[in-house]
């Protein structure tokens, strides 16, 4: 038969050319997916960061809202959000949670259909085909789509080793991968970083914060703080060996919340981005917004073409609804970090009790871990000099036995071995989702 991709654009090519980890394993949970009642034998998601915690509480303020209202059935006010969505932001989370030295204003922000849209958008209007933007090792693998398929932007990654990004040392490491970008003909236009981190879950301290600013002005370039698990640090919740064992209490720290921003940056290239798939659960509805306080060009630039990516009007009418009462909110954030704190501690006990090393988790919904202990003899070499099939092994062995669980190589981890735990799900699900990993890994450790 004959080859039609000549029939397709050069980019459309390059995406197809280009597999996708994350959405790959997406895809292939869904298709299977566990449930209790109707699929016991399904695959439990312990890999996507899905929040399954709050599903009551979601089921009942959601309910409240007249979805098939006629009103709903058209456009919804603006494709950059309403102002009265966008004034919920302002006031009764950005204001409200994230302590800003200067007051968030609804018109200082653009909403769109997702986190993913709202980087994708911010990317095309900072970057042309081919410039690039430095992420460090680990990170979230949904950036390499969110930055190359249709912006054709680049991600430069940034390999930080055995450093981990909370040492302040390792900004040395992201000058030089500028330094490499551009001696390849790679101009850094952005870096981006999330905080709390995803996937090691952990906050960074000011200092840092204040280093990737100085960075950030020093180079000329944009930054970007993915901030969208802000309200899911959970930390101040745990107890016995969880909080024992958790190395100092870093608290998350907005960018907006340091004083002074322009001694450290200029504040037009101060970006932050957040959603409603994390702290409030809602993966599914895709709502994410950017927020730019000091660069009216940027959120000029943004609503240009947010028309590509409106949030739908039942989806608008449903977050309005959740955010516009802050005492909701209040109720909402407390239960989800009380119940982080338990399914996290549920999983580390787990991990402990059976030697499996992990970085201990401030937020989010996942851990970092270490399962190089059962990775084959004959495959620890060549792991060790980082070929990729004995972390695949122990992805599919987990797939084959029902649980599917994220691996190194989809967060560019240089490191065989380490994988993503998610914990964000309801603790009979954790416990059976726990134990079919640990049979797979120790089923896949005596293979030859």
């Amino acid at each position: 038969m004959t080859n039609k991709n000549h029939r397709l654009s050069t980019r459309a090519q390059e995406n197809l050319s280009e597999p996708n980890i994350m959405l790959d394993g997406v895809r292939k949970v869904n298709s299977d997916k566990y449930d209790a009642d109707t699929n016991p034998n399904g695959i439990i998601n312990l890999g996507v960061a899905e929040n399954q915690l709050m599903t009551k509480e979601l089921t009942k303020i959601m309910g409240t809202v007249d979805h098939v209202n006629p009103k709903l059935f058209g456009y919804s006010e603006s494709p950059s959000g309403s102002k009265k969505l966008r004034e919920h932001f302002a006031n009764n989370i950005f204001n409200r949670y994230f302590n800003p030295v200067e007051p968030v204003s609804f018109d200082q922000m653009v909403l769109s259909a997702g986190c993913s849209a709202t980087v994708d958008n911010f990317t095309f209007c900072v970057c042309d085909p081919g410039e690039g933007i430095i992420i460090t090792t680990p990170f979230y693998g949904g950036f390499n789509t969110d930055i190359m398929v249709k912006s054709k932007a680049k991600v430069v990654v940034c390999d930080l080793g055995d450093c981990l990004p909370f040492d302040v040392s390792h900004v040395d490491l992201m000058q030089n991968a500028l330094y490499k970008a551009e001696s390849e003909g790679i101009k850094v236009k952005a870096v981006v970083l999330s905080n709390p981190h995803n996937p090691l879950g952990r906050n960074y301290s000011r200092e840092i914060l204040i280093e990737f600013l100085r960075f950030a002005s020093r180079n000329q370039v944009h930054i970007l703080y993915d901030e969208i698990y802000a309200l899911s640090v959970f930390d101040d919740k745990l107890v016995g060996q969880a909080k024992a064992e958790q190395p100092g209490s870093t608290p998350f720290i907005s960018v907006l919340s340091i004083p002074d921003l322009e001694q450290y940056c200029e504040k037009d290239l101060i970006h932050v981005a957040y959603g409603m798939s994390k702290d409030f659960c809602l993966n599914g509805f895709r709502c994410g917004c950017l927020l730019s306080p000091w660069n009216p060009e940027l959120i000029d630039a943004m609503r240009a073409i947010a028309v590509f990516t409106w949030m739908s009007s039942p989806t608008e009418a449903m977050i309005t609804k959740l955010l516009s009462d802050p005492n909701t909110i209040e109720t909402f954030t407390q239960t989800n970090q009380k119940r982080l704190a338990e399914s996290y501690t549920l999983a580390v006990d787990t991990l402990r009790a059976h030697n499996i090393p992990f970085l201990p988790a401030q937020g989010g919904h996942f851990l970092w871990a270490d399962f190089r202990q059962f990775i084959p003899r004959s495959l620890t070499v060549s792991a060790a000099a980082g070929e990729r099939s004995a972390e695949h092994l122990l992805c599919r062995a987990m797939l084959d036995r029902g649980v599917y669980v994220n691996w190194g190589e989809a967060f560019s981890e240089s490191k065989v071995g380490f994988f993503r735990v998610t914990f964000a799900v309801p603790i009979p699900m954790l416990k059976l989702g726990l134990e079919r990993m640990l049979q797979a890994c120790q089923g896949a450790s005596q293979e030859a």
